[in-house]
Formats: C-alpha cells, sequence, structure tokens
C-alpha cells in the first residue's frame, strides 16, 4: 500500500548502542542521531584505528539531522569542524606525542555513513561502507523481500576495507542511494557487526531484534549473540523506525526510545568513580605503533629521543617543518590568531622554526 495524500503515518523509533567487550562506551566509536522534526535519522560506524573516529562519526550523524530539507548536507563542512574540534584537543598540555604526530601528519578519521530521510511520501537513503539500511514490508517474512542498501557490491561478503569518508581527504568508494514510496514497514538502520548477524541469520536475527524494547534487553542480547559466536565483537549500534499508517495527516511520532551515547558514558564515569576505580580511556584510538594510513599501511613510529637529540636531528626537522606547513593549510578555516596558537604550540613541541 503506497500513501495517498490524506494518509500519513504513525512512527516510533528506538536506538540501541554497546561496546566492545572489554572496553568502555568511552571507547565506542559508533554513532547515531534522530530529528523528528526533520524526519532525519542517521546511523556511522568510525573506523576503530583512525584517527578520532568516534568523534567523525557523531559529527557526520548530528550534522546530517539537523539539516534542513532545503538545505544541502556538506561533508566538507563535517570535516572542517571535525579538524576545529581535533586542533583544539591537540592544544591540550597533556597529549600524547603520537596524537600530536599523527595530526601533524595530516591522519584522518574514517567513518562508515548510512542516512534515511522522510519527505513528500517517499523515503530516501544513502549509504557508504559496510553499515547498512533494511526495509522489512509489513507481513514480510522472507529475507530476499527486504530492501537492502550499503554500498557493497553482491554477492556481500564482510571485511576489513569498508568504504568510507575520511575527515580530511576524499571518500573512498561511492555511495548508494534509494529512493520509494512510503509504505508500512520498519527500517533497521546498522553497523557492520550487526549487518552481518543479520545477513547470516536472516528472519532469525529480526525475530530476537523485536524483543529489544529497552537498552538492557539489548545489551543482554549482545553478550549472549557474542558468546555464541553469531555476532562479531565490535561496537554495535541499531536504529529501528517503524511505520504504521493511521490515517493521520501528517507523521506521528508515537514513540521515541533512543539511548544515548553520552548518558551511557556518563553513568560509566559515575560507576568508576563510586569504585574508585580508573577508567583508562584512549584519548584517540591511535595507540603508539598502531598509527595506519588510510590505505592500511602501519606507520612507523620515532623511537624515544632525548630533546636535544631531537633538535639537532635536520632530516627529521625538516620533515616535521613541511607537515607542520601543510598542517597551516589545513587551518584555514580557523581564524588568523586560531591558526598561529596552534602551529606555534606543535612548533614547540618539536623544537622547530617554520623561519628556518
Amino acid at each position: 500500500m503506497v500513501l495517498t495524500e490524506d494518509k500519513k503515518m504513525k512512527i516510533r523509533t528506538y536506538g540501541y548502542i554497546t561496546h566492545k567487550e572489554a572496553e568502555h562506551y568511552s571507547d565506542c566509536a559508533d554513532r547515531y542521531a534522530v530529528k523528528t522534526e526533520n524526519n532525519r535519522f542517521a546511523i556511522a560506524d568510525g573506523v576503530s584505528k583512525s584517527f578520532f573516529p568516534d568523534l567523525w562519526a557523531d559529527i557526520l550523524v548530528n550534522d546530517f539531522v539537523l539539516t534542513n530539507k532545503d538545505d544541502q548536507f556538506s561533508i566538507e563542512k563535517c570535516q572542517a569542524e571535525w579538524l576545529k574540534q581535533v586542533a583544539e584537543k591537540v592544544q591540550h598540555p597533556n597529549v600524547k606525542w603520537y596524537t600530536k604526530n599523527a595530526f601533524i601528519r595530516n591522519e584522518s578519521g574514517l567513518a562508515t555513513f548510512v542516512t534515511l530521510c522522510f519527505e513528500d511520501k517517499k523515503w530516501c537513503a544513502n549509504a557508504l561502507g559496510d553499515s547498512f539500511l533494511f526495509f522489512v514490508p509489513k507481513g514480510s517474512t522472507v529475507f530476499d523481500d527486504w530492501v537492502k542498501l550499503s554500498s557493497k557490491p553482491e554477492p556481500v561478503v564482510f571485511d576489513s576495507f569498508p568504504d568510507y569518508y575520511s575527515s580530511r581527504n576524499k571518500k573512498h568508494g561511492e555511495e548508494k542511494s534509494i529512493e520509494r514510496d512510503l509504505t508500512p514497514g520498519t527500517f533497521y538502520l546498522m553497523t557492520d557487526a550487526l549487518s552481518e548477524w543479520v545477513f547470516n541469520q536472516k528472519e532469525k536475527a529480526i525475530d530476537e531484534i523485536k524483543k529489544w524494547n529497552n537498552q538492557t534487553e539489548f545489551e543482554r542480547s549482545i553478550t549472549e549473540l557474542r558468546s555464541l559466536n553469531y555476532l562479531n565483537n565490535d561496537d554495535s549500534a541499531i536504529l529501528i523506525i517503524e511505520l504504521e499508517d493511521d490515517g493521520n495527516h501528517d507523521f506521528t511520532y508515537d514513540k521515541t526510545e533512543i539511548q544515548s551515547i553520552y548518558e551511557l558514558v556518563e553513568d560509566e564515569k559515575e560507576k568508576f568513580i563510586k569504585q574508585g576505580t580508573v577508567e583508562e580511556k584512549k584519548e584517540s584510538p591511535i595507540e603508539e605503533g598502531e598509527i595506519k594510513s588510510e590505505s592500511g599501511k602501519t606507520i612507523e613510529q620515532p623511537q624515544a629521543q632525548n630533546n636535544s637529540t631531537q633538535q639537532n636531528d635536520k632530516k627529521k626537522q625538516k620533515k616535521f617543518k613541511k607537515a607542520l606547513i601543510d598542517c597551516k593549510t589545513q587551518l584555514k578555516p580557523f581564524s588568523k590568531e586560531d591558526r598561529e596558537k596552534i602551529i606555534n604550540a606543535l612548533c614547540k613541541e618539536y623544537g622547530i622554526s617554520l623561519s628556518d
């Protein structure tokens, strides 16, 4: 059944998210966002070995849902915001050398991304990477009848090399888009671990998802699925959007239950404080010896040196000077004062003068 002019939809939305086993919510790089006023939904999976992927995923989903239908969603705008926030982070005096190093080398945050919006009796979706949108029409019980959207080619094979948006460079891969008439049914937007599970379990997976009535039930199910080796140990996030024809003349949001990652992080912090334990939060998922380029190649890290050795290494000075000049170009969205502050702080850290 396609909507006519006098029929719109009653909508119920749910969102749940959790981290890898043995990690914390503050380490989770999955993100989602919902803006009911704009009828917009988005989910993103920050690539764990990239540079501040959680921040990149967060900016992508929130900027999309806040974009009005008359405006154009802009990756370039998201990139400028990511660069501004990361530049502020690396100025902190306690930031580790390898984080500053990665910033100077123009390392990027990477993320897969799926978006959905309802406009003019139609739904429109875009996807890049191995996060998926599934639409299950009302009454459908056959996996082959579902609408499936990602940028992965068929037959779908999940691997460690997804397409992605980069926070500093061009995207990797080409988005796929779809536009259909609005009909009753349920949309599922999910990151790759859950997507692969759905492909493997098909109708059984949807039957399990229907039991997820709250965050607690979601986490219980994820733990069980991991223990049975049905689900990979990865950050996992899902948005569920149920559409029901109620003859209304507009979209009506009957129920919205979106678990906030920010609330989960704050609750986690309070728990650590009460327990007297210290949360071992990475300032960035990039760790010493773990930094990788967008091609996946591991970047060799310099050995520990004292300041005098570092300052006397002319070759290294030239290398960092060039990187700093490149970095200065990347900081064009900032005011001149902010750009000079960032560059001077990094020069001081490595004993380099741009005027040499």
